[in-house]
């Protein structure tokens, strides 16, 4: 694999430093190269000379010792080096760029892959209790788990990706009541849905259904409404690898037995008629109940069992993508971690805030338990799984996110989702009409790549691994997503500025390298957002 160019300037550091008598206690780990902000400061930088501080009079002197011999070795790479304020400021050459869209235009790909992750990772997400259709706000989940898992495989890690069918407890109990009161209703009886029930209008289509009286409602109910489940997240382009049910650890035993052997290790213990689990031994604030007064189970007795299942499947890490709702929830399952042997820095939240449809200036209220909502199933009716997908991961996890239908459904470039798929159908469509030209891009002069847009385009396309690295370690989807459309928004102002092709054959060849390259990185990118690439707009 290739090293990116973050990736050789830090080996240009090493190589210096390495055998440097002037410079001892360098490790490996002090030497960072980061991406500027401006460019005006360069593409890259590094503030390796305040490591060394102990060494020259000044970071700045230290700073100008590095780029000296940084110099001295003539990397191709290398356009410039600017010393300011102590940090040195890294100047790619033209060369450089030109030859990496060469490389990625004709189908070598290996320089666009950030530094392999080699770890086993574990995304439970959506994982909605089947008492319902799925929400808005488990959309905004299923997007952004999927699109995690896609780039942390791109990234070369190994994952895994697992829905837990939560249908035990109180509220499959009430849902199997409610369905049961829906089911008589359509026979004439007269009975309402219980207090605290579930009044969808859903659970009339299921009762339709019911082929008798004595079923299991419950049961019934439940898989009902996880067949839905499936289907919709199978249109909205979603998939899971393994389908945990919380049932499961009951009936088998597991749960018993696992709060058995805790309260003999002394993690767990009776008080005030209910059982406890110590999990204030290990951060949280207070110690939680894990079986209640009444012999019930709590959420917490099932969720220890199946994370002990996690861990010991034998993942390096635990990633939990969950709701605002479950924010309190956090530092006793990382309690649980702890108590099990697992490294609860290892288990991760990621907190995707809800979302807020508006029809324009119109908010939509919503209630889930009065069936009072937008199921996604809807919103991908009204607006497309692609827009849906999109509007849900470009903005922070942690963000609340106000949805706008009508914007959704705007054909315009005032809508992200068709500015992004216009600007792919545009590139194909380039390309298309070069070959019925009889137009080649093997022999392709690119020093003819001189207009500011095409070298900015080629820069942007040097930061594919940087921002596939920094999604990695920030879990930021967005951050893929912000990088797609300043990509399209200069690629559109390019193409409106300069023709791509046209009479000048060997400019057009040069043109459409760049082309090549930039279709590569963005089906790439599309793909990696699990968005739908197009043949026509």
């Amino acid at each position: 694999m290739k090293k990116t160019a973050k990736e050789r300037l830090k080996t240009l550091i090493e190589d210096v430093v390495k055998d440097d008598p002037k410079i001892t206690g360098i490790e490996e780990k002090d030497i960072v190269v980061l991406p500027t902000l401006k460019e005006e400061f360069g593409e890259f930088y590094t503030n390796i000379a305040f490591r060394m501080k102990n060494k020259f009079p000044s970071p700045m002197e230290a700073a100008e010792y590095i780029k000296t011999n940084i110099l001295k070795l003539n990397p191709p790479c290398i356009k410039k080096i600017e010393v300011k304020n102590g940090f040195l400021n890294f100047f790619l050459s033209d060369e450089f760029y030109l030859k990496l869209i060469s490389e990625i235009a004709n189908g070598n790909t290996s320089s666009l892959k950030p530094p392999p992750v080699n770890k086993k990772f574990l995304i439970e997400f959506v994982s909605a209790n089947p008492t319902g259709p799925l929400t808005i706000a488990h959309g905004r989940q299923a997007a952004f788990g999927e699109a995690l898992a896609r780039i942390l495989k791109y990234a070369g890690a190994d994952v895994t990706k697992e829905y837990y069918i939560n249908n035990a407890g109180r509220q499959i109990k009430l849902l199997g009541e409610s369905l049961r009161a829906r089911y008589l209703q359509l026979k004439g009886i007269d009975c309402p849905i219980p207090e605290s029930g579930y009044e969808g209008e859903y659970l009339i289509e299921i009762a339709k259904k019911v082929p008798c009286k004595d079923i299991d409602f419950e049961s019934f109910a439940a898989e009902n409404i996880l067949d839905d489940i499936r289907a919709d997240l199978k249109k909205f382009g979603v998939s899971f690898d393994r389908w945990v049910s919380e049932l499961e650890f009951f009936r088998t035993g597991m749960v018993d037995k696992l709060l058995k052997h805790l309260e003999e290790k002394g993690f767990i213990y009776s008080a005030e008629g209910s059982k406890w689990f110590k999990s204030s031994l290990c951060g949280d604030e207070k110690d939680r109940v894990v079986v209640k007064s009444d012999g019930s189970y709590t959420y917490l007795a099932s969720d220890i069992a199946y994370h002990k299942d996690k861990i010991e499947r034998g993942y390096d890490l635990l990633v939990n993508i969950v709701g605002p709702d479950h924010h309190g929830y956090i530092p006793r399952l990382k309690a649980v971690a702890e108590v099990l042997g697992f490294n609860p820095e290892n288990l991760n939240f990621i907190i995707v805030q809800l979302t807020t449809l508006y029809r324009g200036k119109e908010k939509l209220s919503m209630s889930t338990r009065k069936g009072q909502f937008i199921s996604l199933k809807q919103l991908m009716d009204e607006v497309g799984p692609d827009a849906s997908k999109f509007f849900f991961i470009f903005r922070k996890a942690d963000s609340h996110l106000d949805f706008d239908l009508e914007l959704a459904k705007k054909q315009s470039i005032e809508n992200p989702i068709y500015y992004l798929q216009y600007a792919y159908v545009r590139m194909k469509h380039i390309i298309e009409f070069a070959k019925e030209k009889g137009m080649e891009t093997g022999s392709a002069d690119l020093s003819l790549l001189k207009e500011q847009e095409e070298l900015s385009l080629t820069k942007y396309i040097s930061k594919f691994p940087d921002t596939i690295e920094a999604v990695v370690k920030s879990y930021g989807i967005h951050l893929l997503a912000e990088y797609l459309l300043d990509i399209a928004k200069l690629f559109h102002s390019y193409y409106h500025k300069h023709r791509v092709v046209s009479e000048d054959k060997k400019l057009s060849s040069a043109r459409l390298v760049l082309t090549h390259a930039l279709l590569t990185v963005f089906s790439l990118s599309l793909n990696l957002l699990n968005i739908s690439l197009p043949e026509r707009m």
